[in-house]
C-alpha cells in the first residue's frame, strides 16, 4: 500500500566531501544512492533551507532542480552550485596548474585579487534574497513562523485535486 507521506528536507549542507580519505568511506557511492533515492522519489517534498545548500548537497537534499513542492529559505541560507571557498580553492589550483603547465609563474597578487572578486561574487549570488528574486525559492520565511509554513504545505498537499488525465487527440480543423 502506498502511503504517499511527503518528505521534509532541512538543507544546512556545503556539499559531498572529496579527497581519497572520503572516496574510501565510499562517500560518493552512498551521495549517488541518495541523489538517486531523491530523483526517483514520487512522493511530495517540501525543502527549506536553513544555511548553506551548496553542490550536490543541494541535489541530495532535494534542492530546486528535483522540484519539490514547496521551497524556503531561513534568512540565513545561502544556494550556489559551489561554495565561495570551495569556488576560490579550485580557481586557485586551476590558475597554478595552468601557469605551471606553461613554464610560467603565477601573478600572486593578481590571482588573489582574481580569486577575492569571484569569492564576492558567489557570495552575493548565493544570498538568499537573490535566490529568491530568481525564483530559485518559494520565498523566504522567518525561523520563528517555519512550524506553520509547513504546516500550511501540508495542508496544501493532503487536499491536491487531481485533474482529468490528459486527451492525446490531435483535433484539426
Amino acid at each position: 500500500m502506498t502511503r504517499n507521506t511527503p518528505i521534509i528536507f532541512l538543507h544546512n549542507v556545503t556539499g559531498f566531501m572529496v579527497g581519497t580519505k572520503a572516496e574510501h568511506s565510499a562517500i560518493i557511492k552512498k551521495g549517488a544512492q541518495m541523489v538517486s533515492a531523491v530523483s526517483c522519489s514520487k512522493v511530495p517534498a517540501i525543502s527549506i533551507i536553513l544555511g548553506a545548500s551548496y553542490g550536490a548537497g543541494n541535489y541530495a537534499m532535494c534542492g530546486r532542480g528535483y522540484k519539490p513542492r514547496f521551497l524556503f529559505a531561513w534568512p540565513s541560507a545561502r544556494c550556489s552550485v559551489m561554495g565561495p571557498d570551495q569556488l576560490a580553492g579550485v580557481m586557485q589550483n586551476i590558475e597554478a596548474n595552468s601557469a605551471k603547465s606553461k613554464g610560467a609563474e603565477v601573478n600572486t597578487e593578481a590571482s588573489q585579487k582574481r580569486v577575492q572578486t569571484l569569492k564576492d561574487t558567489v557570495l552575493r549570488d548565493s544570498d538568499c534574497y537573490r535566490t529568491s528574486s530568481t525564483l530559485l525559492d518559494d520565498g523566504v520565511i522567518d525561523p520563528r513562523d517555519t512550524r506553520d509554513v509547513l504546516g500550511m504545505c501540508l495542508e496544501v498537499i493532503g487536499t491536491e485535486v487531481e485533474g482529468a488525465d490528459a486527451h492525446n487527440i490531435l483535433a484539426r480543423l
